[in-house]
Formats: structure tokens, C-alpha cells, sequence
């Protein structure tokens, strides 16, 4: 444990809280706490060989050697010769500067080639597009995962539904701030609702959230709902209390339901 390394520093004045923090912080470097913690052994000791820092470890010497080779290939170690002596040395601890540059190096990069990256993926994708693409999602999670993918929306949300269905199965808070998000984006959302609490309440902040509510008559009851966005159908069911929604991917079903089949119920649905 990390614990066992406090009195190796402690000639530096070094709390385990502190070295506790150089260990994650070293983590984040890509290095395993074993490996990290070789390092340290190896940046207080000077030059060793496998065998020493292992000995100084109480650490087996096949697993201090693995990680050694590790760590040279990480920029942390690096082996030196003393003789006839092959000897392991730690870099200094501003070399983290020189891979912390690297990384925001070969991240800029990786930003420059996306682009392009993505388009010839996108030529070897060979999925035929007259097949609907269909994803299954369940229970709450899967319900919440579904809202999250609608804030990928280039134009509005459309929104069939007998809310207070699904609106007792999510947490208002959440609730509150998904419509938050997707107002932040710019989105704007139409929804067809039966009369209904939820749908008065949220009505009140119709600007804030970009949203336009329409009323279904009271006489029709359902338990089912649609979500519409880009290309993409998600049906919610709550069948036997039991909560599934079901996203087809389809850019003529998307079309004819968001151009007519909406619009046709919408224009009929009274404003709140």
C-alpha cells in the first residue's frame, strides 16, 4: 500500500496525504500505482539496478522489472551503465512538463486529422441505409439515455406523449436540468400532451425552455410516447409497468412522422 512508502520521504518532509497526491497525480501520467511507486523509490535512491530497487521494495524482481520497462517507455526511467553495472536512473520531475506537451501535442493533432478520419470511416460503413437502424433501451437509465442522445438534435425535439406517465418515473431534478441543457443548445422543443399538471408547470417556463405545448382532448388516454430528432424515432411503452423505448433510425420514417403525421396531430392540439 502507499502508506508503507511514508517513511522512505520522510527526510523530505513529505506527509502521506502529499504522497498519496503524487501517486494519483502520477496515475494520471498513465502510470499503474506500482509503477508509480518505483518511480519515487528510483527519484530518491539515485541509480540502481532491477535487483536493488526491488530489494528496497520487498517487491518481487520480475514484477520491478516489467514496470521498469514500463516506465522507460513512459519517459520516467531510463537506464544508465555504471561499469559493467546496468543501472536504472529516474528522469527529473520537470520532465513532466516535456509529456504533459507531448500529450496536448498528439491531442491537437488527433483534433486536425478527425475530420478526416471520420469521412473515411464513414466510406468503409457499409451498412445499407434502407435498413432502419433500431436500438433498445430499458427502465429509467435506458429512458434517461434516450433524452441525452436528443441533445444531438440540428433542429427541434418533437414530443408525443402521455407525460405524466414518464414524468413520475424520472427525477424533476434531473428533468429540470435536461430542459435546461437542451435550451442551452438552442434547441426547441414542440410537445403534444394530454391535459395534465406536468404539462401546465412547465408550461410557465415555456420561453426559458423553448418549448411550445399543445393539448391533446381528455377523452384519449394512452401509455406510450414519441420522441423525434434528426433522423430518429424513439416509442416509449409502459407496458405492464415495465418501461422500454425503442429507437429506429430512418430518415423517410423520420420525415413522414415529423412532417405528417405530427403536424397533422398538432394542428388539431389546442394551446395551453
Amino acid at each position: 500500500m502507499i502508506y508503507n512508502f511514508v517513511e522512505i520521504y520522510s527526510t523530505f518532509m513529505i506527509s502521506d496525504l502529499e504522497l498519496n497526491r503524487i501517486i494519483r497525480q502520477l496515475q494520471n501520467f498513465a502510470c499503474t500505482e506500482k509503477e508509480a511507486q518505483i518511480y519515487l523509490k528510483v527519484l530518491k535512491i539515485g541509480p540502481a539496478t532491477v535487483q536493488e530497487i526491488a530489494k528496497a521494495l520487498k517487491n518481487n524482481r520480475v514484477t520491478v522489472y516489467s514496470a521498469t520497462e514500463q516506465l522507460k517507455q513512459k519517459g520516467l526511467l531510463y537506464e544508465t551503465k555504471k561499469g559493467k553495472k546496468r543501472l536504472i536512473a529516474a528522469e527529473k520531475p520537470d520532465v513532466l512538463y516535456k509529456i504533459m506537451q507531448k500529450k496536448e501535442n498528439d491531442l491537437n493533432l488527433m483534433k486536425i486529422n478527425l475530420d478526416h478520419l471520420v469521412g473515411l470511416l464513414n466510406k468503409v460503413d457499409q451498412i445499407d441505409r434502407y435498413i432502419p437502424v433500431i436500438k433498445l433501451y430499458e427502465d429509467v437509465n435506458g429512458f434517461k439515455k434516450m433524452l441525452e442522445e436528443t441533445l444531438e438534435a440540428k433542429n427541434e425535439v418533437l414530443v408525443f406523449s402521455y407525460v405524466d406517465v414518464f414524468a413520475k418515473l424520472i427525477n424533476p431534478d434531473y428533468l429540470e436540468n435536461y430542459f435546461q441543457r437542451r435550451a442551452k443548445k438552442g434547441i426547441s422543443t414542440r410537445l403534444i400532451f394530454p391535459p395534465c399538471d406536468f404539462a401546465y408547470r412547465v408550461n410557465q417556463q415555456a420561453k426559458k425552455y423553448k418549448i411550445q405545448i399543445r393539448l391533446l382532448p381528455e377523452m384519449y388516454k394512452w401509455k406510450s410516447g414519441i420522441f423525434a430528432w434528426n433522423n430518429y424515432l424513439a416509442i416509449l411503452a409502459f407496458t405492464e409497468g415495465k418501461l422500454s423505448c425503442t429507437i429506429i433510425g430512418n430518415q423517410d420514417i423520420a420525415h413522414f412522422y415529423r412532417h405528417i403525421i405530427f403536424e397533422l396531430i398538432w394542428s388539431i392540439a389546442k394551446e395551453i
